[in-house]
C-alpha cells in the first residue's frame, strides 16, 4: 500500500535537489538500512559504472564497502538500465522504489540510473558527501516510490572561465562533483581569451610557453593550463558522473593570448597594441582549424564552441565588416560540421547579425533590447525563436553567476545586475523568455550557467558566486518554473525546508565555500521576489 504524498509536503522531510516529479510514500513498510551485507546489484557496463561511483561514495563516508555483483539475493540495492518499463521520453529519467529488503533503480539510460543513484545519496545523512568515515550514521532510507525527469532534458550546464582565473584539475573535479550532485549534465570551459590559453596543443607549442604565462589580476603570474594528460583525466571523469564536457575556443576575437604567442595572428586591421583580434584571411583560418583540429581529438566532445562575440567592442572603428565576420563564422562551423562532424556553438553575436543556421546551435546571452555596447531591434529569445534557430539559454540578467548575489553597498553593481538565489529560485524560463510557443519551445535545448572569472580568482570566490544560486539553478531546469509546476515550494519554503536543513550541510560535507556560510543571516534577509525585465 502506498499513500500519495505532494512533493511540497516530503521537501520538509527528504530536501531532495533538485525535487523530484513525484513521490510516494509506502504506508506499513519498514525503511532499507544499508550494512555491511548489502550488495550492490547491476547488468552490463553502465551498471557497473553506476554501481562503481556509489561504492565509492558510501566506502568513503561511512566506512562501509559493498560488494558489486550480477546475482540478485538478499537485501541489496539493484540498478538497472530498462528504457522499455519507464514510460517517460526523456533519457534522464529513472524510477526510484524502496523498501524493507532492497532498493530498486530504474533508468531510461544509463544517465538516468545515475540521477536514481544521487538521489539515494540524498536521503542519507549530508556527511556521505565526505571523504572521512562517520561512524555511528543513520543508514535507514524511508520506503518510497519515486518517478523523476528533467525538464531540460539535453543540456543542464555550467560554464567555468579558466582564462582568466585558472582552476586546477583537482578543482575543476571537485566542481563535477558538485554539478552531479545537482543533476547537472554538461560542462562548458572556456578554455582561451585575452588573459590566457589554458590547454596544451602540441601543434602549437608557444600557446601555452608564452599564452598561459598571467591572469587577468597579474600579468606575470606562473604560467597555468591544462596538460593533454590533464584533458584526458578531465574528460574521464566527467564521463564517469555522465557530464559531458564543451571545450570553447574563442574566435576571432578574445584572442590576445594567442597573439602574444604567435604576433602574427593579429589582425592587420587592429589599431590596438597588443591585440586581441586576430586575422580571419587564409593564415588565420588555418590556425583556426589546426586547433579546433587537435580540441576535438583531445576532448572527444560532441559540441566544440567557437565563441565569435565581442569582435568589433572597445574599438573606434570596425576591426571587421558584418560581411567579413559572417564569412568567417560560415567557415568555421562548416569546418565543424562537415570535417569534425560535431555540432558548432557559437554566442548570438553572429545571430544578431543574421548568421542563421539549424545545424548551429546558439548561445544566447544578451537580454532585452538595451546594452552598453549597442541597442538591437528586437530581444535575441524573440530572434531566436522566430527565426527557428536551435539554441541554448544562457541569459545574462538571470544565469551570469559572475554578477553579485546583492547589490552593494558601494562600488560596482555588475553590467546585469545582481541576482539572488530568491531570485534565480523564482526564475520561470520559458515564461520569461520572449516569442516562446509550445511550436517552438523544442529549439530549447537546455540552459548553462557562466561563471566568467574576472572577479572570480579563487575557489572560495567561486564558491560565493555559485552556491546556493546553483541549486536554485537546478530547480529551474530540472522542474521547470512555475508555469509549468505550479506545485513547487516557494521561495522561504524551499530555503526554510531545503537549503538550510539539508543542502547547506551538503555543500559543508563537501568542504566547499557558500555565500552565506559565514553569515546565515544573509540567505534569510533575501528578499521573496522574480527578477523580471
Amino acid at each position: 500500500m502506498t499513500g500519495r504524498i505532494s512533493v511540497r509536503n516530503l521537501a520538509n522531510s527528504y530536501g531532495i535537489v533538485p525535487m523530484p516529479q513525484s513521490i510516494e510514500v509506502a504506508a506499513n513498510s519498514d525503511s532499507f538500512t544499508l550494512m555491511a551485507d548489502t550488495a550492490i546489484v547491476c547488468q552490463g557496463e553502465a551498471g557497473k559504472a553506476c554501481a562503481a561511483y556509489l561504492q565509492q561514495r558510501l566506502a568513503a563516508a561511512t566506512g562501509l564497502t559493498l560488494a558489486v555483483t550480477g546475482a540478485d539475493s538478499g537485501r541489496a540495492i539493484l540498478l538497472e538500465v530498462a528504457p522499455e518499463t519507464l514510460a517517460f521520453t526523456e533519457q534522464d529519467a529513472y524510477t526510484f522504489q524502496s523498501s524493507a529488503d532492497r532498493i530498486l533503480i530504474t533508468g531510461k539510460s544509463a544517465a538516468g540510473v545515475f540521477y536514481g543513484v544521487q538521489t539515494l545519496l540524498q536521503l542519507l545523512p549530508a556527511a556521505v558527501y565526505g571523504d572521512t568515515v562517520q561512524p555511528g550514521l543513520d543508514l535507514a532510507i524511508p520506503a518510497l516510490r519515486i518517478s523523476d525527469k528533467p525538464s531540460l532534458d539535453r543540456i543542464r550546464g555550467l560554464h567555468v572561465d579558466l582564462a582568466r582565473h585558472f582552476r586546477t584539475l583537482d578543482e575543476l573535479r571537485t566542481v563535477i562533483d558538485c554539478m552531479a550532485m545537482h543533476k547537472l549534465n554538461t560542462l562548458h570551459l572556456h578554455l582561451t581569451d585575452d588573459e590566457g590559453w589554458r590547454v596544451e596543443l602540441e601543434a602549437y607549442p608557444h600557446l601555452t610557453a608564452v599564452g598561459a604565462i598571467g591572469n587577468k589580476s597579474n600579468p606575470e603570474a606562473p604560467a597555468a593550463f591544462l596538460t593533454q594528460d590533464d584533458v584526458r583525466d578531465l574528460c574521464a571523469y566527467a564521463k564517469s558522473r555522465y557530464i559531458s564536457v564543451i571545450p570553447e575556443i574563442d574566435m576571432p576575437g578574445h584572442m590576445g593570448a594567442a597573439i602574444k604567442s604567435y604576433p602574427e595572428l593579429k589582425s592587420a586591421t587592429e589599431l590596438r597594441d597588443p591585440g586581441k583580434v586576430m586575422r580571419i584571411d587564409e593564415q588565420g583560418q588555418a590556425f583556426a582549424k589546426a586547433v579546433l583540429r587537435e580540441i576535438d581529438g583531445l576532448f572527444q566532445p560532441g559540441y566544440i564552441h567557437i565563441g565569435c562575440d565581442e569582435v568589433n567592442v572597445f574599438v573606434d572603428e570596425p576591426i571587421y565588416t558584418d560581411e567579413e565576420l559572417q564569412g568567417f563564422v560560415q567557415a568555421m562551423t562548416s569546418y565543424v560540421k562537415d570535417e569534425l562532424k560535431k555540432t558548432p556553438i557559437v554566442w548570438d553575436d553572429p545571430f544578431e547579425k543574421g548568421f542563421y543556421d539549424r545545424d548551429t546551435v546558439v548561445q544566447w546571452w544578451r537580454y532585452g533590447k538595451k546594452h552598453w555596447w549597442a541597442p538591437i531591434d528586437r530581444t535575441i529569445d524573440e530572434g531566436l525563436n522566430a527565426e527557428k534557430q536551435p539554441f541554448i539559454m544562457s541569459p545574462a540578467y538571470w544565469t551570469y553567476f559572475d554578477m553579485p548575489n546583492v547589490r552593494p553597498e558601494e562600488g560596482y553593481a555588475g553590467w546585469a545586475q545582481p541576482i539572488s538565489a530568491a531570485e534565480l529560485y523564482n526564475w520561470d524560463p520559458f515564461e520569461d523568455m520572449f516569442g516562446v510557443t509550445a511550436a517552438t519551445r523544442e529549439l530549447t535545448l537546455g540552459a548553462i550557467a557562466c561563471t566568467w572569472s574576472e572577479n572570480i580568482v579563487t575557489m572560495t570566490d567561486f564558491g560565493d558566486r555559485t552556491f546556493p544560486r546553483l541549486a536554485a539553478y537546478a530547480e529551474r531546469l530540472w522542474r521547470g518554473g512555475k508555469s509549468e509546476a505550479p506545485s513547487i515550494l516557494s521561495w522561504p519554503e524551499y530555503r526554510d525546508r531545503v537549503l538550510i536543513p539539508f543542502q547547506l550541510k551538503r555543500y559543508d560535507a563537501l568542504g566547499i565555500h557558500y555565500w552565506s556560510k559565514d553569515e546565515p543571516q544573509k540567505l534569510l534577509a533575501l528578499e521573496d521576489k522574480a527578477k523580471k525585465l
